[in-house]
């Protein structure tokens, strides 16, 4: 469904919860004629279906009025320059899919890989127009990452494109940070 340009769409996980719920209210009132199961039963349901397109809606709208202002400020980098220390940096990324998980639940996690390696792009919704592995796509999005290392992309958007940039501008590489020696005392 779309609503003001915004593209709506419902977890199958969680309208399968909602049938069953309705099910079971509808089987409890035709064994038992209670009109309880009516009067708390249809307003729950509508809560379950209303609920969360409303949180969907409203984080995507966030996302759109923002838009113009990340795009302007992302930056084009490969995958595996992305790093700890870039943490909360908007980046642009273009790789072809090689895994998605996470679309049952409306929570897609697209892994994405290019020539120097492969980083994880994670959204809150499913993305309008809905890509699949081996497509091409431009990510464009924040880094995030644990204190252990483990870094992704919140994508704000995922985007098909018909190919990819050239190269990236030397000023933007990052270098590597240098091994920290490992000093062994010898106790004779």
């Amino acid at each position: 469904m779309k609503i003001k340009g915004i593209t709506l769409r419902m977890s199958p996980v969680l309208l399968g919860l909602v049938v069953l719920f309705a099910a079971i209210c509808a089987f409890s009132f035709g064994s038992t004629h209670n009109p309880a199961y009516v009067f708390f039963g249809v307003p729950i349901v509508i809560l379950l279906i209303v609920m969360p397109l409303a949180l969907i809606y409203s984080s995507e709208k966030q996302i759109l009025k923002n838009l113009p202002r990340e795009r302007a400020a992302a930056r084009f980098v490969k995958a595996k320059q992305v790093s700890a220390a870039m943490r909360g940096a908007v980046v642009i990324i273009e790789g072809k899919i090689t895994r998605v998980s996470g679309v049952y639940m409306n929570k897609p996690v697209y892994v994405i890989e290019d020539n120097t390696g492969s980083i994880v792009a994670k959204r809150v919704a499913l993305p309008e127009r809905l890509v699949g592995v081996g497509a091409n796509v431009e990510v464009l999005g924040r880094v995030f990452g644990k204190n252990n290392g483990a870094v992704w992309i919140n994508a704000e958007t995922i985007t098909p494109i018909a190919k990819f940039r050239e190269t990236v501008p030397v000023e933007e590489e990052q270098k590597p940070e240098p091994k920290e020696k490992i000093h062994i005392k010898h106790y004779n």
